[in-house]
């Protein structure tokens, strides 16, 4: 028998002794997995620490939560695969923000974490989670709802860490008094009432709840505010509660934060109403009708724990301060500034709006204020000399970017498009981002980056701003236009059609959508706006547009992207044919005709139905498709939905005439093409699940056989909303996510081994 046997490893090769003979084979490879550094980006909606400041916790809108690490200097996710248990570790697990999360303020090492219809709950300082006994809640809650700044909707006996309180948007009140292995329900305070019944959805706010710290004036109270009820109190430590008594003024019915002060009066603000609250001596008292508040939409309130000062700011980031007990009131201004090894883009904060949450006195460092925002983490080093409050970004760490889009041009660096912050063209992917196009505008969402293989460094993108019902005077309300640079500087489209059904003075009548340019000519785009609306093609770079007329339509809404917040691709141009476009039409509306694939071959001129029908189930929602760079005709689909069932990969090469699944691929939630392993098809990365396993795979044989090259990278949990892949590096892939921006993965020489809490990197053996 002859003698196998490895002997010296080379880069990217091993030496293999087969029967005396030195033959050079493939080594086993490793992926490594990082996060694309941008920084920041979502809304911080809460903040809460510990009473000696050890443990400092923030929540994000749109996913997980963070912890603040001395060590590492940075914030660290707290949903991730090291820390929350296995049953979670499922494609899309824990894809949502965190709705509330506080630490007990006598215990540094002692988490609460409530999260898609659980609460969670660590012991260990949030490095692994326990999930409670008590069966899911019925309606669970919502953490990017309009009341997402409200609370808390957790808090802990200021004493005794196994006991809090949680209050629902739907379901009522809830305590427990064995740290969160179990809860029951508080019959004595009412659920809250919706807010907003009119619209689709439950609308409150929930149930918001404080323990007074001990020492005040009545030691051991507690409170429970009730949307729409009112105030209930508590002198059993939550166990019951009854209507809080008032000799004053009627008191609020709703309230959006509160705190005790060190004399046991309270101090609320009410957004709703645009009122400030105090309560001392039995009664409540209106701060804004006769206390010298103006009236303004309050978002926060902070008392010093060292002294009577008050702080109350609006939803805008005006702060108004008090040093006599809420008596008179001084009016602050405020600027915000990029702190050390922040990201630099970060100076867009510095705006007459900065959107505020929560905000909290350091319980340590005198004077130092907290507070979540909608970049991110901040403080205030505050002075009673001063009438300006300075925030100083301390953001790093957090991802909280929603992701749209990632495109890459051979030789050009890649563009990651995302919600809200615009188009970031990453040289270094280590460092992060200086600056956003096509302007630093607040808001601009830029939902695709198309590009041509006429002209590597020509970008068009659809971006749009944020906010379609304010913000338009400066005229750049839609950015949507053309790089001629590779994503540096851009230029506006020179006009906007206005498609059928909208106004000629609606600034957003053509925005969003899904948009492609011509493999051949860089004059030629198609682009499908959002809301339904017609899409439209230029043969001139934007200086003219006409409709696209789709035969058996039904005007005046013929498009097919109904929402603007859908991650959805169904507008392509071929992979090498001047002039040929594809259209996926999902049938909405009164058009349920147009329903399959649409093909163009001049450019958007005639467009003939050359598959009638859903190409695959559920296509109407977050579904891609995607044409092979330098095949002519082939195609990729994918609806996008990770629940539903009946979703194979599905794939064409005529043009989407006919298609077929791809066998064993299923719920994938896009698909990316990138550098060949040597010369011929393109390397395919999917996300999505082989043979019902979940993971990041890879193909450098046409789909025929596939690689896993990740699991949960870096952890992560998260919903993935796109794929791009690196077309001059083999193997480098880019993977964005709905609430925690992107990740990059790629060959490199590194050990494997499973993700650990805190790391920002991980290591992945290929199998």
């Amino acid at each position: 028998m002859m003698r196998l046997s490895l002997s010296v490893s080379l880069r990217g090769f091993a030496l293999l002794l087969w029967g005396g003979v030195v033959l050079p084979v493939a080594r086993a490879e490793t992926y490594l997995w990082r996060p694309v550094k941008i920084g920041g980006g979502g809304f911080i909606t809460g903040y809460s620490s510990d009473a000696s400041g050890s443990t400092r916790v923030v929540r994000a809108d749109v996913y997980g939560a963070y912890i603040w690490s001395d060590t590492a200097n940075r914030w660290i996710q707290l949903v991730t695969t090291a820390s929350m248990p296995s049953t979670f570790h499922v494609q899309n697990g824990l894809n949502e923000g965190v709705y509330e999360v506080v630490v007990a303020p006598s215990d540094a090492r002692r988490i609460y974490l409530a999260l898609k219809g659980r609460v969670f709950t660590s012991r260990d300082g949030g490095r692994s989670f326990a999930v409670s006994s008590t069966a899911p809640f019925e309606h669970g809650f919502d953490p990017n709802s309009e009341f997402r700044n409200y609370g808390p909707f957790i808090s802990v006996d200021p004493v005794r860490p196994d006991v809090a309180l949680f209050g629902t948007p739907a379901d009522g009140l809830w305590r427990t008094e064995d740290g969160g292995v179990t809860w029951s329900r508080i019959p004595t305070v009412p659920p809250a009432m919706d807010l907003r019944p009119a619209q689709d959805g439950h609308q409150s706010p929930g149930i918001i709840t404080w323990f007074e710290k001990p020492g005040g004036q009545v030691a051991g109270r507690v409170w429970a505010m009730s949307a729409g009820n009112g105030l209930f109190a508590s002198s059993d430590g939550g166990r019951s509660f009854s209507r809080l008594a008032s000799d004053g003024q009627g008191g609020p019915s709703l309230l959006t934060q509160g705190a005790f002060a060190r004399d046991g009066t309270f101090f609320g603000v009410d957004r709703e109403t645009r009122m400030a609250w105090r309560y001392r001596g039995g009664g409540w008292q209106s701060l804004t009708s006769n206390g010298g508040l103006p009236s303004l939409p309050f978002a926060a309130v902070a008392i010093d724990p060292d002294d009577s000062r008050i702080l109350v700011i609006d939803q805008s980031g005006t702060v108004f301060r008090s040093n006599d007990g809420g008596r008179l009131w001084t009016r602050l201004a405020h600027e915000s500034r990029v702190g050390f090894g922040d990201p630099p883009w970060l100076r867009v904060s510095n705006a007459s709006y900065f959107a505020m949450s929560r905000i909290m006195f350091d319980p340590v460092k005198k004077d130092r204020l907290w507070a979540g925002a909608g970049m991110g983490v901040f403080y205030a080093d505050l002075s009673d000399s001063s009438r300006t409050v300075t925030w100083v970004s301390q953001t790093r760490g957090i991802e909280e970017l929603v992701a749209n889009d990632v495109n890459q041009a051979a030789g050009q660096a890649p563009l990651f498009a995302v919600w809200d912050f615009g188009i970031h063209v990453k040289r270094d992917l280590t460092a992060y981002s200086t600056t956003y196009g096509p302007k630093e505008r607040v808001l601009i969402a830029a939902q695709q980056v198309a590009l041509t293989p006429a002209n590597p460094r020509f970008v068009v993108t659809n971006a749009s701003d944020t906010r379609t019902s304010c913000c338009s005077e400066d005229g750049d309300a839609v950015l949507a236009g053309y790089s001629l640079d590779g994503g540096d500087s851009w230029t506006k489209f020179a006009a906007l059609p206005t498609p059928p059904g909208t106004r000629p003075e609606d600034p957003w009548r053509m925005a969003f959508g899904t948009i492609a340019v011509s493999a051949g000519d860089t004059n030629n785009i198609v682009w499908e706006p959002t809301y339904n609306r017609a899409p439209f093609y230029t043969k001139d770079l934007g200086r003219s547009w006409r409709r696209v007329v789709l035969s058996g339509e039904s005007l005046p809404f013929t498009g097919s992207h109904p929402h603007i917040y859908l991650s959805r691709k169904t507008l392509t141009a071929d992979g090498t044919r001047p002039g040929v476009f594809y259209l996926v039409h999902s049938g909405e509306g009164a058009n349920q005709r147009l329903q399959g694939l649409w093909r163009t071959g001049d450019g958007g001129e005639t467009w003939r139905q050359v598959f009638k029908g859903e190409i695959a189930p559920n296509t109407g929602y977050a579904a891609k498709l995607r044409a092979v760079p330098g095949r002519p005709g082939e195609l990729f689909f994918t609806s996008g939905i990770p629940y539903a069932t009946g979703t194979p990969l599905r794939r064409s090469r005529d043009g989407g005439e006919t298609w077929t699944s791809i066998r064993g691929i299923s719920q994938v939630d896009d698909i990316a093409f990138g550098r060949p392993d040597q010369a011929g098809y393109p390397t395919i990365f999917l996300s999505g699940r082989l043979n019902g396993e979940y993971g990041f795979w890879r193909s450098i044989d046409e789909g025929e056989n596939w690689t896993k090259i990740g699991a949960f990278p870096v952890g992560s949990l998260d919903q993935v909303t796109v794929l791009g892949a690196d077309t001059d590096h083999f193997g480098r892939v880019y993977v964005g996510y709905m609430g925690s921006g992107f990740l990059v993965g790629e060959p490199a020489d590194c050990k494997a081994k499973p993700y650990a809490f805190g790391e920002d990197a991980e290591c992945f053996s290929l199998r």
